[in-house]
């Protein structure tokens, strides 16, 4: 087994994971960002999703959570606190409304797109849970919107509403050692009774970086002042025998034959897929419409599109961590996650800023 699995699936099972932190997650998805916030410490109490096939995903992956499966409009602050016990603290609010509207792939109706209102939403259940921070995360196409209009309203309105001390940066998976290019943008906001020290980065710093890729033999150095080179894609693709949602996908003759001749690293031009090339971190893994399901990659050695496995491995799923429901909801789960390694990263410096300032009455 690659370092990279190692690392990946070394990380501390869920059950025995020792809580620091409590957490409420809204528009949870298949539960990449909890996954990756739970290594971190936070143990997610509440979980917020409208699909129920990915709250069956939530559902068998985290153990003694409440989810909730309702329209995050009809969800109340009393519907949250049911999760939670008596006099409970609610330290951290997470998650990212649905991103299509602002996504440089859709059509960029921004707030004007019924899916853009969501993100008020969000806004309304922190400003009711008043928790210690909050972290939102959407497709970084959110800052140039109507040239920046709308992000820059977006920002007011979260200052005004919450009060909450707000930073925001863009950061990229592959400098937090997943092997797949996929930039987010982070926001983080935090209560006005805790002290944030501004000389101190709020935002994890890099682990990794892009190199040559005649340094990818050096992929683990030992040097803690130097960054680790990007994981070539190849390191998630290997050693998938016995793992859970791996069903290959058999294409007909002539869809083979097209993509054997498609370039690692290279588009298919007639259904517009790329194939991986192995010696780079992966694009970013995508996912489709409802009735679509997911736009998967080429394998970069086999004439196929990529298992949700696969994907997930792009992703930084633990090979633990199972999807359910049809396979495209599955695709789905994978594509619209927050890498957990990264989720990780993030988490682990809201913990920091929490630990220091928090004071636990």
């Amino acid at each position: 087994m690659n370092r990279y699995l190692e690392v990946l699936n070394n990380q501390t099972d869920y059950r025995n994971i020792d809580f620091k932190f409590n957490c409420v997650s809204l528009f949870s998805g298949g539960g990449g960002l909890d996954l990756g916030l739970a290594w971190a410490g936070f143990k997610t109490k509440v979980f917020c999703e409208l699909e129920a096939p990915l709250c069956e995903t939530l559902e068998k992956n985290f153990i003694n959570t409440h989810i909730i499966n309702e329209n995050i409009t009809k969800v109340s602050k009393d519907d949250i606190l049911k999760g939670f016990e008596n006099n409970e603290r609610i330290d951290l609010v997470a998650g990212g409304s649905p991103c299509q509207s602002f996504s440089i792939l859709g059509q960029r109706g921004s707030i004007n797109d019924p899916r853009g209102q969501l993100v008020y939403e969000y806004v309304r259940i922190v400003k009711e849970l008043q928790p210690k921070a909050f972290l939102f995360e959407n497709v970084p196409g959110l800052l140039n919107v109507n040239g920046g209009e709308d992000w820059n309203n977006l920002l007011s309105y979260f200052k005004e509403e919450t009060g909450y001390q707000i930073s925001f940066q863009v950061l990229n998976s592959a400098d937090y050692g997943v092997p797949q290019q996929r930039k987010r943008l982070i926001v983080l906001g935090f209560h006005n009774e805790l002290t944030v020290d501004e000389e101190v980065s709020i935002f994890p710093e890099p682990t990794h970086e892009n190199k040559d890729s005649k340094e990818t033999i050096n992929l683990f150095v030992d040097s803690k002042k130097e960054l680790h080179p990007w994981i070539p894609s190849k390191f998630a693709l290997e050693s998938l025998e016995n793992t859970k949602n791996n069903r290959k996908r058999v294409h007909g003759e002539r869809v083979m034959n097209r993509y054997l001749t498609v370039p690692q690293g290279e588009r298919d031009s007639i259904d517009r897929t790329d194939r991986i090339h192995p010696e780079r971190p992966s694009g970013t893994v995508l996912v489709g419409s409802k009735a679509g399901g997911g736009r998967p990659f080429i394998h970069p050695f086999e004439p196929r599109h990529i298992t949700i496995r696969e994907a997930a491995r792009l992703q930084s799923f633990p090979d633990s961590f199972e999807f359910f429901g049809p396979e495209t909801w599955q695709y789905r789960a994978v594509g619209n996650a927050v890498p957990p390694l990264m989720a990780k990263a993030i988490g682990n410096s809201i913990a920091k800023i929490l630990s220091k300032s928090l004071i636990i009455k």
